[in-house]
């Protein structure tokens, strides 16, 4: 009887133990849930683009602004030399980044790497932030009156210039402001804009791997 007894209290204790455990499980995924939603809705969208909208950008290396333009390519304009119809018909096809070229405003002897320019537009054009602030927060602090760059992007109908100022060390983070509005951001813009234009310049083997990715 006693040995039946005790088998029954260890049922009970067992029992026990797996409801707890199980109740705890469902008690986490809850929690973990609602944590990943509020840190999803604490994301912020600084700006949204589309790249191939995009008619010019510019950006500060060693001081001096250098701007750039999009183009089309050789072979899409010879195609577009038809009737006012066709050319509409082409421009609207052509319109992808694989179609057109960019050249630089300041030496347009210079054949630019489309590649380095598709990667910097990536980046610009796509900026999430973890903060937004007030209208009338105090940033005389975050650097942006002397700023690390300033990334202008130009539109058919609006220009939106990002400003990159001091990179806050405990959150790994950048102070932003995009037009008139302040974000705290972990964009990656800086590591994609080259040290020297020199940089900018299409190579034989930069073209080479253009050629072969279409």
């Amino acid at each position: 009887m006693n040995k039946q007894k005790r088998t029954f209290v260890i049922l009970a204790i067992v029992l026990a133990a797996c409801l707890a455990g199980y109740l705890g499980l469902l008690n986490y995924n809850k929690y973990k849930s609602d944590d990943d939603s509020e840190s999803e809705s604490d994301s912020v969208e600084a700006l949204s683009l589309d790249s191939s909208d995009v008619k010019s950008l510019s950006f500060l290396i060693d001081g001096q602004e250098y701007s750039f333009s999009r183009i089309k390519s050789e072979d899409t304009s010879d195609e577009t030399e038809s009737t006012e119809s066709e050319k509409t018909d082409t421009n609207s096809e052509s319109s992808t980044d694989d179609d057109d070229q960019w050249v630089c405003d300041n030496d347009t002897s210079l054949k630019i790497n489309t590649s380095k320019v598709t990667s910097l537009l990536g980046n610009a054009t796509s900026i999430t932030a973890s903060k937004k602030f007030d209208s009338d927060a105090d940033t005389s602090d975050f650097g942006l009156d002397e700023p690390q760059n300033v990334v202008k992007l130009s539109t058919a109908d609006k220009t939106y210039t990002i400003t990159i100022g001091e990179k806050n060390a405990m959150l790994g983070e950048y102070y932003i402001r995009i037009n008139d509005d302040v974000y705290l951001s972990s964009t990656t813009i800086l590591g994609t804009i080259p040290d020297s234009i020199d940089d900018m310049v299409a190579t034989e083997d930069s073209e080479s791997t253009e050629t072969e990715s279409e």
